[in-house]
């Protein structure tokens, strides 16, 4: 749950980084991609912290 939260918190950043510099629309359909970096964060931060 920490790792998720962590990465959602990271996903939300990102997000704000890509509005910034008008990135956002280079990237694909939204609704795949940060739900894949959050599993991505999570994955990432998990073997991080815990392995």
């Amino acid at each position: 749950m920490v790792c998720l939260t962590i990465a959602i918190i990271l996903a939300c950043g990102l997000r704000l980084v890509l509005l910034r510099y008008r990135l956002e629309s280079e990237i694909g359909p939204v609704a795949l991609f940060y739900p894949s970096v959050v599993i991505l964060l999570t994955s990432l931060l998990w073997l991080i912290f815990f392995r």
